[in-house]
């Protein structure tokens, strides 16, 4: 009779059942890999003006991976959210510094123009009854045309695209960032894990019919949670133009590419459902991603190339990881 092997079993299941315990290892196994990733750079990775670098760098990610915590979880897949977001800056920066708002209008325009299209997108979803993703594909396309036909507009009377110059950037920086991230983490959790609308969201995400026999209005608990990933994904929009001074237009569905370390990390963040409650897990996972890409710029990983092979490896993982225990796809 094997007791060693026996006795490693009950050593794993009685890890397995404890929770706290497997926080405790995960972290420590992350903490490790740092470690390694610190020795493969020269120390240059756990620097601490590079640690606030990846911090820092990993804010709009977050907000973004918030955001598809909601709407991904009662089974919508929005691949416009790139675009609207793009459209979510301009608005906000032309309330800030066109209209000389400040931070006032660049928080409004941003939060508000997602919102507004976040939900306009919902409805139409509920109305057409087609796959979200492929909605979203097309939507992408409009959002896309309608930016540009601004920007357009723009140069032919010898401007460019709203720039905020030296106005409203704090908010885009550390410690500002930080300060609205965690803010903005706190109330996601709450949300999600202390309220009828996160009850309501995973229920209908989890079987509609069930959470309709339990009175539960599917239609309206779809809209609160749009009506949330909305509010974060406009943060996200007015952070990412204050860092960056402008946001610029794309089309032929570029603005898709804008989502996806995103969704590598929200698809990270499912993985670690079990270890990890999925609010804490997006900014743990954005992170993550954040991190592997900055290492492999300190590594002279050339950007373009093999860093996006890495990103499209990363997704692919991720999306394994997280759907090792179901079955089916994301309508």
């Amino acid at each position: 009779m094997n007791l060693g092997g026996c006795m490693n079993s009950v050593n794993i299941k009685r890890i397995r059942q404890s929770p706290a315990l497997v926080t405790i290892i995960t972290a420590f196994i992350i903490a490790m890999i740092y470690v390694v990733l610190n020795f493969l750079t020269g120390g240059k990775f756990l620097a601490g003006s590079n640690i606030l670098f990846v911090l820092s760098a990993s804010v709009v990610t977050s907000f973004v991976v918030i955001a598809f915590c909601f709407m991904i979880t009662m089974g919508f897949m929005d691949l416009s959210l790139g675009a609207i977001m793009i459209l979510a800056s301009n608005a906000g920066g032309i309330l800030a510094a066109g209209f000389q708002w400040g931070y006032f209008g660049l928080i409004l325009g941003s939060i508000g123009v997602a919102i507004c299209l976040g939900l306009l997108n919902i409805k139409l979803m509920l109305v057409s009854k087609i796959p979200s993703w492929v909605f979203g594909l097309g939507i992408a396309m409009i959002y896309e045309a309608i930016g540009a036909m601004y920007n357009a507009s723009q140069i032919k009377i010898g401007k460019q695209v709203v720039s905020l110059n030296t106005l409203c950037r704090e908010i885009g920086n550390p410690p500002w960032n930080l300060i609205v991230l965690a803010a903005a983490l706190f109330a996601a959790y709450i949300i999600y894990n202390k309220t009828s609308i996160g009850f309501g969201l995973r229920a209908v995400g989890s079987n509609k019919t069930v959470a309709k026999m339990m009175g539960i209005n599917i239609e309206k608990t779809i809209i609160l949670a749009a009506l949330c990933a909305g509010v974060y994904a406009g943060f996200a929009s007015a952070i990412n133009e204050s860092y960056g001074n402008r946001v610029g237009t794309t089309t032929g569905l570029q603005s898709i590419a804008s989502i996806f370390t995103p969704l590598a990390a929200y698809l990270l963040a499912k993985a670690l459902e079990n270890i990890f409650n999925i609010i804490v897990g997006a900014v743990i996972s954005a992170v993550i991603i954040t991190s592997i890409f900055n290492v492999l710029t300190l590594l002279g990983v050339p950007s373009g190339t093999w860093q996006e092979v890495v990103m499209g490896g990363s997704v692919i993982v991720c999306g394994i990881l997280s759907q090792r225990r179901f079955e089916g796809v994301v309508k």
